[in-house]
């Protein structure tokens, strides 16, 4: 049985996730103002007991939500891997559900680079690839 050899093995960059790491920033600060408005001006008399500490929490799980959607964000990224070998290429995504495409090279017409001024700044940039495969006629990789 004939071994393929891996040329090259990657994953993208979490710089992917600059957006979502700058409004996690700037969230969590506002949630935690918001909880300051929420006591000195919400109206208790008209709301149930029982309701009253969930809608003070409400800023805590908010907050909550932002930095597991963060954390969800970045495992995503993580978990994408890009192999290259003799004969194709190869893309493993997903956190709970696992996808694996292959892309033959023989397949690969085309291929553009485009580095944007924040990605130069760390050697990086983004390859979309043109193939004649059906299900993936253009395959974009951040790399």
């Amino acid at each position: 049985m004939i071994q393929n050899t891996v040329y090259f093995k990657s994953r993208p960059s979490q710089l992917i996730n600059l957006g979502n790491f700058l409004l996690t920033i700037l969230i969590v600060p506002v949630i935690l103002l918001m909880e300051e408005l929420l006591k000195q001006h919400l109206p208790i008399l008209f709301i149930p007991e029982k309701m009253v500490i969930h809608i003070y929490r409400l800023p805590v799980y908010l907050g909550a939500f932002a930095l597991l959607n963060l954390a969800y964000q970045i495992l995503r990224v993580y978990c994408i891997t890009y192999e290259v070998d003799s004969e194709e290429l190869r893309q493993y995504s997903g956190v709970f559900l696992r996808k694996h495409e292959y892309v033959e090279l023989y397949r690969a017409k085309d291929y553009k680079i485009e580095k944007p001024l924040i990605y130069r700044m760390f050697g990086l940039g983004n390859l979309t690839i043109y193939t004649s495969d059906k299900t993936t006629p253009a395959s974009r990789r951040k790399i």
